[in-house]
Formats: structure tokens, C-alpha cells, sequence
């Protein structure tokens, strides 16, 4: 009976073993059949855990120097003897709602958006393979940029910006059905050899109804101090929630500070979007601007972007702009 129980809450009562789906012609099921193995994660390098698993890197067997990154999607499960009829059906049903919310990024291509090249079902979890960027996320960047280790100049800062802003554009607006990320932040966002942004990670993505301008969630989801301040209060989501959190992220670039940052508890305000809306209506509102961007005859341009910043980051989502216009205005900023 035990064992039963396990199999259907991992098979939905067969154990079929693992499943490969391919989505890209970058890479072929011939790649991967290391990943099937048990064993598999234990020679391989996890580079970071993340709100539903963990990411880990690898290096393709056989190839030169091909390597690529793991997203393995864990479902937590109790030990067989510990599982009811109730927990089994309910831990079943539950991973089934997360594959199908995993169903967007298979279906999304864009220049600013990670591509999912393929996908492989196990029966204790979902494996979604990307390939690797060794600049890694632009929080990554922005870690090392605030510890000294790197630099991150304005021209690289508004590229990354633009790119966001395209990729967003393009699954509020062009995608069909839309989708709204509702995770929009630097860990999410993961850069290219030539600065180019791709947003990643759409474990949390909700897909909008065509017809439709909202759709509807049980659950709140995102990064604290990126959640649209409307998240807290309804179950209805809109587009404009990313832009809340785009606008936030925009704040970080040219600020060069996070949300978490114990700077903000030394403020009035404790928190970075009422600072920066103070300072931005100040007699000085170069003191938003990050310090090791000073002096370098863009600062005109940065405060404009903090204008854009505070225009998403307005408390009615109604009066933020859509995804077009931001990516609109940031393109109108000359350099």
C-alpha cells in the first residue's frame, strides 16, 4: 500500500521514468541521457537554489566546452509510510499545477527571454535545461559591481535596461495568451557575452485569458520589495505588476542599491521606491544616483530613467504605463 501511495503521487499511479521533450534544435535528446540517471546530481556543480529547486551547471558529454544549466523543479515529498490517501492525492495535484505553470516558457521565444531548449519529466521532478551564460544573473553582476570586483557602466546599465523592458513588451503584448512573469528582478535576469538581457525563470508565470486584461491568483508570488503593492491586496493580476517590479529594478540599476539593502532601514522612508521618490522630488536627486556612476556626463540621462522608475512604481496600476511605452521612453534616452 505504501508503495503504492508513492506512485501515484509520483506517476499519478505508474512510474513511467523519465520523459524528454526537446525545444530546440540546439540540442538533442542524444545530449542528455545523463540526466536520467539517479545518481546524476552528484557529479554535477549546483550553482544556486532558487524558491521551487535548484539550478546546477554541466558540461555536455562529448562536446567541447558546451556547457549548460539545470533548473531541477523539486517536489518535497514525505517518506511512503508517512503518506495518506489525502496527502498523496493533494502532493499529485500539486505537481501537476506546477508543470502546468512551467507550460509558458516552452512556448516563448524572444531575444530578450532565455529559451528553454528541453525538458525532462522524472518522477520525483521536472528538469528544464537552458544554456549557460557565464555572465550569470545581473544580480550576480550588480553584487560584484557593489563589492568592487567589476565594473557596470551607464551604456551597459541602459542595454540592459532596453532589453528588459523588449522582453517584457513582448509577453504583455505580442504573446498570445499574454503572460504576466510576477517575479521581475535581478536574480531573474540573466546576461549575455554582449550585455544583451534575457529574462528567465517563469515557475511563477500566469498566463492571461485572450479577452481578458487580468487573471487571478490564490496565492501571493514574487521577490519582497518587487511585489506591486496591489498583489497584497486582491487576487486579481495584471500586467501592470511586472511593470511595478520592472520599475523597481530600474531603481536598482542606476542606484546601485537593492531593496534589502540595510541602507533603507537607516531611512525615514525604509523602503527604496518611498526614498526614491523623496530624493527624486529634492533640491539634490543626484544622491539616487549610484557613486560610481558620478561624474561620468550621463547623469541627466540616469535621472531620467528614475522618472520612468517612479512612473512604474505609481501605488494606482492604472496610472503606471504599459510595457510598450516604458520600453518606448528608454529608447528616446540619447546618449
Amino acid at each position: 500500500m505504501q508503495m503504492l501511495l508513492l506512485a501515484a503521487v509520483r506517476g499519478g499511479g505508474r512510474d513511467r521514468g523519465p520523459t524528454t521533450t526537446i525545444f530546440s534544435p540546439l540540442i538533442e535528446e542524444a545530449d542528455l541521457p545523463f540526466l536520467k540517471k539517479e545518481d546524476c546530481f552528484a557529479s554535477l556543480e549546483k550553482i544556486r537554489s532558487c524558491w521551487n529547486g535548484e539550478v546546477y551547471k554541466a558540461e555536455l558529454p562529448g562536446s567541447i566546452g558546451r556547457v549548460i544549466t539545470i533548473n531541477k523543479i523539486i517536489q518535497p515529498l514525505k517518506r511512503g509510510a508517512e503518506l495518506s490517501k489525502k496527502d498523496s492525492t493533494r502532493l499529485h495535484r500539486k505537481m501537476i499545477r506546477m508543470r502546468s505553470e512551467m507550460i509558458p516558457a516552452d512556448q516563448v521565444w524572444h531575444r530578450n527571454i532565455v529559451p528553454l531548449l528541453a525538458r525532462i519529466v522524472r518522477p520525483d521532478c521536472d528538469l528544464l535545461v537552458y544554456e549557460f551564460r557565464r555572465n550569470g544573473s545581473l544580480q550576480d553582476i550588480l553584487y560584484d559591481v557593489s563589492q568592487g570586483r567589476r565594473e557596470l557602466d551607464w551604456l551597459a546599465r541602459h542595454r540592459i535596461a532596453r532589453g528588459i523592458a523588449s522582453g517584457l513588451e513582448y509577453l504583455h503584448m505580442s504573446h498570445r495568451p499574454r503572460i504576466i512573469h510576477r517575479d521581475i528582478q535581478p536574480a531573474n535576469v540573466l546576461i549575455d557575452d554582449d550585455m544583451e538581457a534575457r529574462i528567465s525563470e517563469f515557475g511563477l508565470a500566469k498566463q492571461i485569458p485572450d479577452g481578458h486584461t487580468r487573471t487571478t491568483t490564490l496565492s501571493l508570488a514574487g521577490t519582497v520589495g518587487y511585489i506591486a503593492p496591489e498583489c497584497h491586496q486582491t487576487v486579481a493580476l495584471s500586467d501592470k505588476c511586472d511593470v511595478y517590479s520592472f520599475g523597481v529594478l530600474l531603481a536598482v540599476l542606476v542606484m546601485g542599491k537593492f531593496p534589502s539593502d540595510d541602507f533603507f532601514q537607516h531611512t525615514k522612508e525604509m523602503s527604496l521606491v518611498q526614498w526614491m521618490r523623496n530624493v527624486m522630488t529634492s533640491e539634490n536627486p543626484n544622491r539616487t544616483i549610484d557613486s560610481k556612476l558620478i561624474g561620468n556626463g550621463y547623469e541627466k540621462q540616469m535621472l531620467l530613467v528614475l522618472k520612468i522608475a517612479c512612473f512604474c512604481t505609481l501605488d494606482d496600476p492604472n496610472k503606471r504605463p504599459n510595457s510598450k511605452d516604458v520600453r518606448c521612453m528608454l529608447s528616446q534616452i540619447q546618449h
